[in-house]
């Protein structure tokens, strides 16, 4: 208890020093506009500080909670019991790895086409266009661009 009115009492003074309001000589005034600057810059990084911690710490324990398996780490006994063998683990893994690649890349060319940004499907789309430029059409043909006219 005493801590805590120990505390309040330095919070209350502490606010009564940082009163600049009243103070009418400019260089009290920056002197303590300063102080409560400086203040609040050690608060800001000591917040910054513990916030990063506890970033860190999170991730560091998040990472040990679950990993999944490479195909290649399962499957490495046979079951027995079953006159046709069980179900392979790595092949699971497998197909739900490339079913998420897959996902994964869909997901990605419709946000890039949506967002109108550059991403692999606008580079094959920029190929395209390329490939029906006369230029293209004379390497295909062996002619110099020169010979032939635009298609516009």
């Amino acid at each position: 208890m005493s801590s805590q009115a120990d505390s309040s009492s330095v919070q209350s003074s502490t606010q009564d020093d940082d009163d600049w309001t009243a103070v009418t000589d400019s260089g009290e005034r920056r002197k303590i506009q300063n102080r409560i600057a400086q203040r609040k810059f050690r608060d800001k990084v000591r917040q910054q500080k513990e916030d990063a911690e506890r970033a860190a710490e999170n991730e560091r324990q998040a990472a040990g909670t679950y990993r999944a398996p490479n195909p290649e780490e399962v499957d490495t006994e046979t079951e027995s019991g079953l006159p046709w063998g069980s179900i392979s683990l790595g092949h699971i893994i497998r197909t739900g790895r490339a079913k998420e690649q897959s996902s994964r890349e869909t997901s990605l060319y419709a946000a890039a086409s949506k967002a109108g940004g550059s991403s692999r499907l606008g580079l094959h789309l920029i190929d395209e266009y390329a490939r029906g430029h006369p230029a293209w059409a004379a390497w295909r043909a062996r002619v110099h661009p020169s010979q032939v006219l635009p298609s516009m």
